[in-house]
């Protein structure tokens, strides 16, 4: 069948469409935001700093940054401060998140004893130039998550069409030693022969790859050619062609090596594993983050409650070095008028000393707790301020269900999620290394318009359809056969077609069969891992259910303890006024007391701890905290599909033979651990 002019140009424009149509409407998912602002310099600006770094001189006796001017340290010799800056838990939290562009974790001991101290992980040096591109190290930052985002776009980028264009110029001229390798059909030539010839090459390929794993692609080719053979017909031509290539993977990919990195998977879901691979690495890192900013939080109320605890520490020590001394005034007092003794001064100078020891002690680590809260806070280590915790402790009981926290456990404790996607991305491996257990078999196609002619715009002519004068060298031959006079004629339709298999398979198949098998084990591990976490989680779980209970008996126990010892310190201090009792018994009566003011702060800040690491162990820390996590602005189209999704959940299926009447579900209901917060005003939601 033949086409007009009119009608090539239209199945070219269709060929192109087909081609361009995939590249136009195969777009990133909503989900994946490409229009918020990268946090970048100018180019200009980026390019200047490059040269100042290149031009520094290192081996200079001056900083990179200027001293930062900090107050000293506040010691036992001067622990006031300025101001009291009372500080609310609430405000601590704020403050931490505010200044966690590196998360600070404090590790938790037993009984919310640290594993190394109060001090926050430091930040490891790191193990090589590559880790530190990719920010590993001990602590997490708030880039974290967004450094491992960038891995979806660089999956996408395998289905991103490309374009590639080449132009090229030629001068050729060579002496041959026959006149057939010029070009030329000089008969009896005694010289060798000249041959002269120019040449400009330009070739275009657009070529895209679909979730299918089908290789689509255009080439247009531009040939120019100028040469001094008499046998050519026109002395200068161009020939130009237009190409569309097809390749369809049937059964598997051909297996990963040095001559192959990237081979074609074949089928939807073998190449869309990469992509959900990078998606649930991504999710895995903000759910490590978010694990890491549950940690952080509790490690500021862990910290705030000790500081509370050391202050009232330091207030019984206080007190005790000023009954002390007023014990050692009245028996100094007694003596002078002779109705005391030497031992009973002694005796009273001794333990007013052991007051004094004790209240430096706990001077040193009131101020100690305040500058690693400070640390924790991202705050300086000391300025004109002296922090004092005001937030009234949690003082009533905590009862809570087990049933209820364990399955609050297992829907948001960080661990067993992130266990949960590894085990998915172990899944999507395995797939994509079966997938190289089928032996290759590709479908090519391929179609190709030819053109000719002494101009660029005649060969593109002839090779959108165009007609052009030729012989045919069969019909020409059969003219002269029949004694006619050949003459040219007009031909159109210049096209060429191919299509066929290729079939490639390896005798073995042990390098496949091996990824195979360790896709396999990998597996294996993950769930025995995922296994492993849900074991040891619970276990924390039971562990801080006993601590929450132990620790609220003994604050009130320890409670009780200190009316005790305050009865038995009024009751002792007016028997020796009396003469009643020795000047020993009543100096252990104030020792007593102020360890009971102690023990009884400690047991209400291991509780107030205690509640905050079954929250964290619950996975539910933030949400008890009224913090939640935000990845940023998403663009308008994310909140419309997500609230026509949330519409399409929302709507009951009816079945064709009657209406539908939902039944009540059974089991514990879990809550959600943040309340989901409304999009913005978009309008009405859009048809589904």
């Amino acid at each position: 069948m033949r086409l007009t002019y009119l009608g090539y140009r239209l199945a070219l424009a269709a060929s192109l469409a087909m081609v361009i149509a995939p590249v136009a409407g195969c777009r990133r998912s909503p989900y994946i935001d490409q229009t918020k602002a990268v946090p970048h310099d100018a180019v200009g600006l980026a390019a200047t700093e490059d040269r100042e770094v290149k031009q520094a001189q290192f081996l200079e006796n001056k900083l990179a940054m200027p001293m930062p001017r900090i107050h000293p340290p506040r010691t036992t010799s001067n622990p006031e401060a300025q101001e009291v800056w009372e500080l609310t838990l609430q405000d601590a939290i704020k403050i931490g998140l505010e200044n966690s562009e590196v998360i600070r974790v404090i590790s938790l001991g037993a009984q919310g004893i640290p594993v190394s101290g109060f001090e926050p992980t430091f930040l490891q040096p790191f193990a090589s130039a590559q880790g530190a591109q990719l920010g590993a190290g001990t602590l997490t930052s708030i880039y974290d998550p967004a450094i491992q985002e960038t891995q979806i776009a660089q999956a996408l980028s395998a289905f991103d069409a490309n374009i590639q264009t080449q132009l090229l110029w030629g001068h050729s001229s060579a002496p041959f030693n026959n006149a057939i390798s010029a070009g030329t059909f000089i008969a009896g030539a005694r010289f060798p022969v000249i041959f002269n010839q120019d040449t400009w090459q330009f070739a275009t390929t657009l070529q895209k790859r679909t979730a299918m794993g089908t290789t689509m692609a255009i080439t247009h080719n531009i040939n120019y050619l100028f040469s001094n053979s008499p046998a050519n017909v026109f002395p200068s031509a161009y020939t130009s062609n237009l190409q569309l290539q097809l390749t369809q993977p049937l059964l598997g990919s051909s297996p990963t090596s040095q001559f192959n990195p990237n081979p074609l998977p074949s089928g939807l879901e073998a190449n869309r594993a990469p992509i959900v691979i990078a998606r649930l690495n991504a999710d895995t890192a903000v759910w490590r983050f978010k694990a890491e900013v549950m940690a952080m939080v509790r490690s500021i109320e862990q910290q705030y409650w000790v500081l509370a605890q050391q202050q009232v520490r330091l207030w019984a020590s206080e007190t005790a070095v000023d009954l002390g001394e007023q014990i050692l005034k009245r028996e100094q007092a007694k003596f002078e008028v002779g109705a005391g003794s030497v031992p009973n001064v002694a005796e009273a100078q001794e333990q007013l000393e052991r007051f004094r020891l004790q209240f430096v002690t706990d001077t040193a680590d009131v101020i100690t707790t305040e500058r690693q809260l400070r640390n924790i806070l991202g705050l300086p280590p000391a300025d004109n301020r002296r922090i004092v915790p005001v937030t009234a402790p949690t003082e009533a009981r905590i009862q809570p269900d087990w049933e209820a926290c364990l399955a609050q456990m297992i829907s948001f404790h960080p661990d067993i999620v992130t266990s949960q996607l590894l085990v998915r991305i172990s899944e999507l491996q395995l797939l994509a290394a079966r997938n190289q257990l089928l032996p290759v078999l590709n479908f090519n196609a391929l179609y190709q318009f030819n053109g000719l002619g002494h101009s660029f715009d005649e060969a593109e002519r002839v090779m959108t359809g165009s007609t052009i004068r030729a012989i045919d060298p069969l019909l020409r031959i059969q003219q002269l056969a029949a004694g006619l006079n050949p003459q040219p004629g007009l031909y159109n339709n210049f096209h060429a077609w191919q299509l066929g298999f290729v079939f490639q398979m390896p005798l073995g198949f042990r390098g496949p069969l091996a990824n195979a098998r360790q896709a396999q084990y990998a597996l294996l591990r993950q769930r025995a891992f995922l296994q492993q976490v849900v074991h040891q989680t619970t276990h924390l779980l039971a562990r801080f259910f006993l601590e929450v209970d132990a620790n609220y008996k003994q604050f009130k126990t320890a409670g009780r303890l200190k009316q005790a010892a305050l009865q038995r310190l009024e009751a002792q201090r007016a028997f020796y006024e009396n003469g009643t009792i020795t000047i020993d018994r009543y100096l252990d009566a104030v020792n007593r007391w102020a360890n009971a003011v102690a023990q009884e702060a400690d047991f209400k800040s291991r509780y107030n701890t205690s509640i905050a690491v079954l929250e964290e162990a619950k996975g539910t820390l933030l949400a008890y905290d009224n913090i939640a996590l935000s990845e940023g602005p998403q663009p308008a189209k994310a909140y419309i599909q997500a609230r026509d999704q949330q519409a399409g959940h929302n709507q009951h299926p009816v079945p064709p033979n009657g209406p539908y009447r939902p039944s009540a579900g059974h089991g514990t209901i879990v809550p959600d651990p943040v309340a989901p917060m409304p999009p913005p005003d978009l309008g009405p939601p859009g048809p589904r």
